[in-house]
């Protein structure tokens, strides 16, 4: 690149906001722009009177001949003022038009070092807070399952030693343990994550067992709550498979448990399928949906952010740390798969999400073992409307079986005692009314109160009233 005078005296050289500078082979300055004279600090008649190696003193040598082989080369090095101050600049260097003359063009990148180290030091104390962070997190979680473990070991111990009403109470002791637990493990995990110390094991096992145990884990409270369990899965799924078992249930349980957790009345389904498979590798698709409480696009879009839940409403309704969804995202994705969410409020959520796995030393599809859940309902493979549209509109077909059906089981846990059961069901209860006028509603209300204190008398009451009052309604139950 050769660069003539007509350039260098058009307005362009002048106000380009790079330092230009021409120069002789000796390194006498000929000719500077007035972003030079500006930065270096110069009067324009005073910096052509300079040589180059005052103002890039680690680069030129006085009384030595220019170097050409530093001819176009870009290169990090330091402008000198006036006053013996320096700045860094990006050097380029080209021959002039006339013989013996050079071009010099400098970029001052200040401000680009300066953020630079700002961001290194930015990089630095993130790092160090979060060994912190890590360290205290480690320390106070070890520090809290002695005491938990402790706990958990009296209260098992004492269970068949005790009365009705003291067995409820150790009970509900046990449950407040394994809660703090779970909560333990999801900020250890969490912590694990966060510094990349968490690794995926592969190992063999056998797929259609583990979603036997899956299923078995949740049975209970699905029961208990008297949801109805749809369940699909791909028969032609490899049996075994080499993967980290371990997190894939914990993957699958943690969305299993919230779809159950938000889910008062209806179902909850489970979809596996296969979606790709090589000679040594496999995907996998799962889908959990349930007809619970749903979700706004709002509470969607942080739904996965670590200490976070979709509504500030559900950890005072439903507890949890906000970690559970977080943590399973980043699972998924050690996993080389992804993880998306569907969902309307009021009629439930659809989660789901990918995973890759290597196939097993051993072929075949579904086990034995697993037939046992071939009498469940199977899932809905189409997105046409079902009957669980018309569960919360009060005085549908739905509705009004499903109140009938609850009503009944209802009477049935208070006249047997089984308070626990009769709150839940007294919980779906109020969920099916929802949509009625506000008397209802309180009365329905009055009711879940008196069951929650175990009161025969006022709760037998009080199912009667709101039976009379459903009869009224919409007619015989």
């Amino acid at each position: 690149m050769a660069v003539d005078k007509e350039w260098l005296s058009s307005r362009i050289a002048d106000e380009t906001i790079e330092l230009v500078l021409v120069f002789r082979d000796e390194g006498r300055i000929i000719w500077s722009n007035e972003a030079a004279c500006r930065k270096l600090e110069y009067e324009s008649q005073d910096l052509t009177e300079c040589s180059m190696n005052q103002i890039f003193r680690q680069d030129f040598r006085e009384q030595e001949p220019f170097d050409r082989r530093k001819l176009t080369e870009k290169k990090e090095t330091a402008a000198y003022r006036k006053n013996g101050s320096c700045f860094p600049v990006n050097v380029r260097i080209f021959p002039g038009k006339e013989e013996g003359t050079y071009i010099l063009f400098a970029e001052d990148i200040t401000d680009r070092k300066s953020m630079d180290m700002r961001s290194r030091r930015m990089r630095q104390d993130e790092e160090e807070n979060l060994r912190a962070r890590n360290d205290f997190v480690s320390n106070v979680t070890h520090e809290l399952r002695t005491p938990v473990n402790g706990i958990r070991g009296h209260a098992t111990t004492l269970l068949d030693e005790v009365g009705e009403e003291q067995r409820k109470t150790l009970e509900l002791i046990l449950y407040c343990c394994n809660n703090i637990s779970a909560i333990i493990d999801n900020i250890l995990d969490y912590g694990k994550l966060g510094s990349g110390k968490f690794t995926i094991e592969e190992k063999e096992f056998d797929f259609y067992k583990m979603m036997d145990r899956v299923i078995a884990t949740h049975m209970a409270e699905i029961n208990k709550k008297e949801l109805r369990l749809n369940l699909d899965v791909d028969q032609t799924i490899p049996q075994f498979l080499v993967g980290d078992e371990l997190r894939l249930v914990q993957i699958i349980n943690n969305l299993l448990s919230n779809a159950i957790k938000f889910t008062m009345i209806g179902s909850v389904g489970v979809v596996v399928s296969r979606t790709e498979q090589t000679s040594d590798e496999v995907e996998l698709f799962f889908l959990v949906k349930d007809s619970g409480i749903g979700m706004t696009q709002k509470e969607q879009d942080k739904l996965f952010q670590s200490f976070t839940q979709a509504d500030a409403s559900i950890t005072r309704r439903f507890g949890g740390t906000g970690l559970g969804l977080a943590i399973t995202k980043q699972l998924v994705e050690l996993m080389r798969g992804s993880i998306q969410v569907e969902s309307e409020k009021g009629k439930g959520s659809t989660f789901s999400f990918s995973v890759r796995l290597k196939t097993g030393s051993m072929e075949g599809g579904g086990t034995a073992s697993y037939k046992g859940y071939e009498g469940l309902i199977s899932f809905a493979k189409d997105s046409g409307r079902t009957d669980e549209d018309d569960f919360s509109r009060f005085g549908e077909p739905a509705n009004k079986e499903e109140l009938k059906k609850r009503m009944e089981k209802l009477v049935l846990s208070i006249e047997l005692g089984t308070w626990d059961k009769a709150e839940v069901l007294a919980s779906t209860v109020k969920e099916l009314v929802k949509s009625s006028d506000d008397e209802m509603r309180r009365l329905v209300l009055r009711m879940e109160m008196a069951i929650r204190k175990s009161n025969y008398e006022k709760s037998i009451a009080a199912c009667g009233v709101v039976k009379e009052a459903i009869i009224q309604r919409i007619g015989e139950l």
